[in-house]
Formats: structure tokens, C-alpha cells, sequence
């Protein structure tokens, strides 16, 4: 979707200083490092963009669609995962006992809380080493949008803080968030076990500048009280996101 969930469907509000969009970085990415295998997880308002990830040249498309049963439409497109509410667990089991991995998923959750942290989790479960997830509607314009609870017009709701929860001194990985539709959270995997790897996280243990660590702290602090963390978010959000305009993220993944 486009900036937020609402009781139709699609909000049609541009987001950023530039027309990029999700399915354009998922692009831009899959062409940098060679992806083939894309999986998107979205609600029945959310994502919207399935047919064109199919048109896109990946070898192998799947996707997994919950929440059909408040919104139970259909875009012509094939949907090989789905729950008719908002529990994941049976569908995501199905995923599992294919066996199936990707390289790069499209997360664009129902923006509550649980619901995007939840499938935050499970998509990175899903990816391989140097794989890539993109989450949409991380940085919310203002406290309206970023509602905990659905509501009725633009709704981003509270997927930002998933993300940072979930990204935050999180040694497993890479992000930053690309300052384009509504904000879009890249999560870059990180090849696990490795000496590299080792050394790497210990280098970044030790030269975190210590603002960052205490940023990070009062983040943590904040706890399940959202007007406590949106109060620090709008302060702070360039360096809890990792913000980086979409003509960076362009001139640092888009091949020569």
C-alpha cells in the first residue's frame, strides 16, 4: 500500500522528496546482488503491488495475504498463503513445511504492534545469509498517523517501532531506512558464524559512539508507552531509522 492503511484500501498521500517506492527498492536491491526468490507479507489493504513483483523478473514469486475476511478482495493475482484473520501461525507453518527461503520479502504488515513485529520475525527467518527484507510505513509524518490502534483514513499505525525494536543493537544484521513512501526499513542479513563476523560485531561493540548507546537506551526505556516513544522518535528519528535519502540509496545500490 501507499502510505497507510485505510477502511478502503490504498491512501494515496506521497511520502519522502522522491517517487520511489517499495517495489523500487526491492528492485534496486535484487538487481545489486543478484536476488531471484521474492515473498511478500501483507493484510488485504496492505502491499498492493503483487502483480507488478511478478512482471519484475524474479525467478520464484510467493506471497502470504491474512486479514481476508475483513478485507476479502482480490487483485487477479495468485495468493499460495493465507488466514482469513489476522493469525499468522497456521500459513507461516505451511511456508516452513515447504522448506521455502528467499532472498528478498516485502513486509507491508497490518500496523499494529504485534502484527509487525510478528511478521518482522518471521519474514527475517525466511531470508538467507546476504538476504534483504524492505518494511514498509517506518517513518510515520506525525503522532495521527502512527496511531497504535486501526483507525479509519491514513494509518501507518506503530510498524516503525516495531522495527526498531527489532533492528536496535541487533548484531544479526544491517538496516537504515530510505526516506521515501511513508519510510522504508531495509534489513540487510548479515552471513552468520563467520570470523569476520565475529571481529565485526566486536569492532561495533567498541565504537559505538556512546550518544547512539544512550539513544538507544532511553528507546529501550520507553517501553509499551507509544506517546513516550513517538515523543522520541520525532526528536531522534533520522538516527534511530538510519534515514538516508532515496538519492543515496540509489548512488550506493544501484549498479554502475
Amino acid at each position: 500500500m501507499s502510505g497507510g492503511e485505510t477502511a478502503s484500501g490504498v491512501c494515496n498521500m506521497a511520502g519522502g522528496t522522491d517517487r520511489l517506492g517499495k517495489l523500487d527498492i526491492v528492485r534496486i536491491l535484487a538487481a545489486r546482488f543478484g536476488y531471484q526468490r521474492y515473498f511478500e507479507i501483507t493484510t488485504g489493504t496492505t502491499g498492493l503491488v503483487y502483480g507488478a513483483a511478478r512482471r519484475a523478473g524474479f525467478a520464484e514469486c510467493r506471497r502470504l495475504v491474512y486479514g481476508r475476511e475483513r478485507y476479502d478482495k482480490t487483485d487477479g493475482e495468485p495468493i499460495d498463503f493465507s488466514s482469513l484473520d489476522y493469525e499468522t501461525r497456521d500459513a507461516m507453518a505451511r511456508v516452513r513445511a515447504e522448506g521455502l527461503a528467499f532472498d528478498v520479502i516485502l513486509v507491508d504488515p497490518h500496523h499494529t504492534y504485534d502484527c509487525s513485529l510478528r511478521d518482522i520475525r518471521d519474514a527475517f527467518g525466511l531470508i538467507g545469509a546476504n538476504g534483504a527484507l524492505v518494511v514498509h510505513d517506518c517513518d510515520p509524518p506525525d503522532r495521527d498517523i502512527a496511531a497504535p490502534e486501526f483507525s479509519f483514513g491514513p494509518w501507518c499505525g506503530v510498524t516503525y517501532k516495531a522495527f526498531i525494536d527489532f533492528v536496535l543493537g541487533n548484531r544479526q544484521l544491517d538496516y537504515f531506512t530510505v526516506d521515501a513512501d511513508y519510510g522504508c526499513g531495509v534489513i540487510l542479513k548479515r552471513p552468520p558464524g563467520s570470523v569476520m563476523k565475529r571481529v565485526r560485531d566486536a569492532i561495533d561493540g567498541l565504537f559505538t559512539p556512546s550518544a547512539d548507546r544512550e539513544l538507544a537506551r532511553r528507546w529501550r526505556a520507553c517501553g509499551d508507552d507509544y506517546d513516550a516513544a513517538f515523543d522520541l522518535f520525532e526528536r531522534d528519528r533520522e538516527r534511530l531509522l538510519n534515514l538516508i535519502s532515496p538519492a543515496e540509496f540509489r548512488a550506493r545500490y544501484t549498479s554502475a
